[in-house]
């Protein structure tokens, strides 16, 4: 920096460390700092104060960065100090409300010295600059004389048909054709530029900058106003002929719409006397993109109307309205749908489109009838939004690879498998990035079309026009496609043309519900394909689920429990050590968790899988065998997140671990959509059964210890000293297990194992011992399993159960 006087900068956080952080980066930067913990006495200090520029964190518990901006907009004489975000987000999405909320720019956490320094010199001198745009920050009148603008409405008199009403789109496109402009019909977020203009002058004068192929444009709304053209002109450093781009005024309004919501809601909850009908349904719209909900549910009750959002796959209840406001609201919605709004006990299904804060939108209506009246679900879908890399989804560098390998190949079928929504669709879209679908025909038939392809021929289900999934589907393979995209193999048909179609040289991919990926072999054996056919045409299968990632801002990280130790201790020898846990704070809602993410398993059918399956091996033997070649079962992949510190040792074990240890429980059983999942105390007791245990162990107070706990636990225990009084009970009767101490006198763990297997015993073998690198030994000598001393009684049953039930597999 040169000169005497260094830059002001206000820094604004809530994360005192992080306060501490910037401070530091910018004083050593050249700059001078006037650091805040809050919003609130940020502003109370700017009622004298004018800094050069203001840096916010977005997410704070007393006033949010969005807020704390917006009263900036609201006094002319701060509202041309540049801000910059501080976020952990950094999408489109987040480009849109920093530009709504008034910030030139924004970072993205966490925060290094070299990007940060870089972004406050490219705006330090931003406030200086914005000073010449001052008089101008009061838009010309819209002057009804203008002469081009008479021009025009002659024009459109004199044009056959002109009395017919023109929509905004329309009117704005005529205008922009009739002044020699582009006509822009969506603004594209990632092509904003922040910084570039003051967020008042922009509102007053309905403007946005931004960037494309072309460079920098700057759009607008009214293609007459000259005025504003020439303001541009002088102001923009890269020319005095500014490029013009026309679009429709509801694109800018919603563009430079203010993201503070938290005014809203309360409005919408306490008072709706003045709020109209439209207004109530563009706000619940746009609360539930900013909110990330994935469904609008709204449900009647006897004195009053629920609205509830889907967000990171739990329910939350944001609205109450009057039961007549929500059956007005439901009959809108039905209308711009094209339901039948008569019609109210008939379950109904639709769509509509519609751009909510600046993104367009498809939403899929369905209704059904309920005690209360009717009841509507609003699910929302972004067509073109662009599909997240592969390993951006949460696979790991392994599984990328797998799918990667899968879309180069030219023929056979992958399944994607999974419950109702755990992302399948999202995973197929990511996949098909993949596909080079320039230079081969990909044809879809999806229920309904929620991602836009470019260069696929998409088709979709409408049963209303006659077009069923099989009228579709049989239409498809008469089109010479090289790949096909079946939304779901629902049924017999659908799943016999997708094989057909794989085994015949082309490229098939579908999705089935399924817990796993050896377990979607069930499903299409109840739906008629046999293994056989399976074998010659499946490529692989991909699993998945998505769990609730930990919020960042609060999760808290600490050694893990004996009890987690036991849940965990079944599925894994590496236990993590340390795991993360939800609190909770204003960042997250107060739930603890942000975002989903997802857990993988991806099973390669080629070559040994296809031979295992072709001779009806049994699913829990495949599952083993791929285990052991190094394929990552969900399972594996869960509590290698946990490992990371992404997911909860409580969500892994109730939403994935649990699961797999029913179905163990359950060898040879087919899994049913309505089985019983059990809890943790009963899968804790399950296979105890009449198994009778063998314990060898030389220490009294640990071998009686021992049969106090499995006793306890209903196994039928017979106990020895040592080796050689074990190898006596050995000889005369049969034990379902037997755990025995490595370092015994007279005969020892490690001998009994070999003499035991000389007699032809095949009994399983858990040792003890209280080495730390005795599991080597242990392991290479044969044993199922071994337990660290001193004992742990979770370690303990968990571990006998485990062997146990893997004995019964086998």
């Amino acid at each position: 920096m040169t000169g005497d006087k260094k830059p002001l900068i206000v820094s604004v956080e809530d994360d005192e460390s992080m306060l501490l952080l910037l401070e530091r980066m910018l004083t050593v930067g050249g700059y001078e700092v006037k650091p805040f913990g809050d919003g609130a006495k940020a502003l109370e200090w700017l009622k004298t104060g004018r800094p050069d520029l203001i840096l916010t964190d977005v997410m704070m518990p007393k006033t949010s960065g969005y807020e704390f901006c917006a009263q900036l907009q609201a006094d002319p004489e701060l509202a041309l100090i540049p801000v910059i975000f501080l976020t952990a987000l950094d999408t489109a999405q987040d480009k849109t409300k920093a530009l709504a909320a008034g910030a030139v720019d924004y970072l993205t956490k966490p925060v290094n010295k070299k990007n940060l320094l870089e972004v406050v010199g490219r705006h330090v001198h931003t406030k200086s600059q914005w000073a010449e745009l001052k008089e101008g920050m009061v838009a010309a009148a819209w002057a009804p004389h203008n002469e081009d603008r008479l021009r025009f409405e002659k024009h459109l008199r004199d044009t056959p048909g002109w009395d017919k009403a023109l929509s905004p789109a329309q009117m704005s496109e005529q205008g922009a054709a009739f002044c020699g402009f582009t006509y822009l019909p969506h603004i594209n977020p990632e092509t904003i530029q922040l910084g570039v203009l003051p967020a008042p002058f922009c509102r007053s004068n309905r403007v946005i900058a931004i960037e494309d192929k072309a460079g920098r444009a700057f759009v607008v709304d009214d293609p007459f106003n000259k005025e504003l053209f020439n303001l541009l002109g002088r102001y923009d450093a890269e020319g005095a002929s500014p490029r013009i781009l026309i679009t429709e005024p509801a694109n800018i309004t919603m563009l430079l719409k203010r993201p503070d919501r938290e005014g809203i809601k309360t409005r919408l909850g306490a008072d709706l006397e003045h709020v109209s009908l439209a207004e109530i349904a563009v706000n619940i719209l746009e609360t539930a993109v900013y909110e990330r909900a994935s469904d609008i549910h709204i449900e009647p009750k006897n004195d009053q109307t629920l609205v509830r959002f889907r967000i990171d796959g739990d329910m939350r209840e944001v609205y109450t309205l009057k039961p007549q406001t929500g059956l007005q609201l439901i009959t809108r919605f039905k209308a711009q749908g094209e339901l039948d709004i008569a019609e109210r006990r008939k379950p109904q299904d639709g769509s509509m489109e519609m751009l909510i804060d600046g993104r367009d939108f498809i939403l899929r209506l369905a209704t059904t009838c309920t005690p209360a009246g009717e009841s509507l679900i609003l699910r929302l879908l972004e067509p073109w939004a662009k599909p997240k890399p592969l390993e951006e989804l949460g696979m790991s560098a392994q599984q990328v690879q797998h799918m990667i390998d899968f879309a180069h190949r030219n023929h056979g079928l992958i399944i994607i498998a999974g419950p109702t929504g755990s992302g399948k669709t999202t995973t197929i879209y990511s996949l098909l990035q993949h596909i080079d679908c320039k230079t081969r025909s990909l044809i879809s038939v999806e229920d309904p079309v929620e991602y836009r392809i470019p260069s696929a021929n998409q088709q979709q289900v409408d049963e209303r026009a006659g077009l069923t999934f099989e009228a579709l589907l049989k239409s498809s393979l008469r089109q010479d496609p090289d790949i096909l995209f079946l939304g779901e193999m629902r049924d017999p048909f659908s799943a016999k043309m997708a094989i057909d179609f794989a085994s015949t040289g082309h490229l098939t991919i579908s999705s089935v519900h399924t817990t796993n990926a050896t377990t979607a072999i069930f499903r299409l054996e109840r739906i008629g394909i046999t293994r056989g056919a399976m074998a010659d045409s499946i490529l692989g299968v991909i699993a998945q689920k998505l769990l609730k990632r930990l919020c960042p801002h609060c999760k808290k990280i600490g050694p893990i429990t004996k009890e987690e130790t036991a849940l965990f201790s079944a599925f894994t020898d590496d236990v993590p050590a340390q795991v993360a846990r939800p609190v909770g704070c204003p960042k997250c809602g107060g739930s603890g968790y942000f975002g989903r993410e997802g857990v993988y398993e991806i099973v390669k059918f080629y070559p040994e899988i296809s031979d295992m399956i072709r001779r009806n091996v049994p699913i829990s033997e495949i599952r083993d065998f791929a285990r052991q070649r190094g394929d990552i079962l969900v399972t594996d992949h869960a509590i290698e997140k946990v490992r990371q510190l992404i997911f909860s040792p409580q969500n892994v074990y109730d939403n994935i671990l649990l699961e797999e240890a029913e179905y163990r429980r359950r060898p040879g059983a087919k899994p049913s959509a309505d089985a019983h999942v059990p809890s943790p105390a009963i899968v804790q007791a399950a296979s105890v059964g009449a198994a009778k245990l063998l314990i060898a162990e030389d220490d009294a107070p640990t071998r009686a210890l021992l049969e106090r706990i499995l006793g306890n636990q209903g196994y039928a225990v017979t106990l020895a000293a040592d080796g050689v009084e074990a190898l006596k009970q050995l000889s005369g009767q049969r034990f379902d297990l037997i755990l025995t101490d490595l370092n015994m006198p007279n005969l020892g763990g490690l001998k009994l194992m070999e003499l035991k297997a000389q007699k032809g015993i095949d009994t399983p073998v858990i040792f003890f011992t209280a080495s730390a690198d005795a599991e080597a030994d242990a392991l290479e000598h044969g044993a199922a399993d071994y337990i660290k001393k001193p004992v742990v009684k979770e370690v303990l049953l968990a571990r006998v159960r485990h062997v146990l039930e893997k004995r019964k597999l086998s």
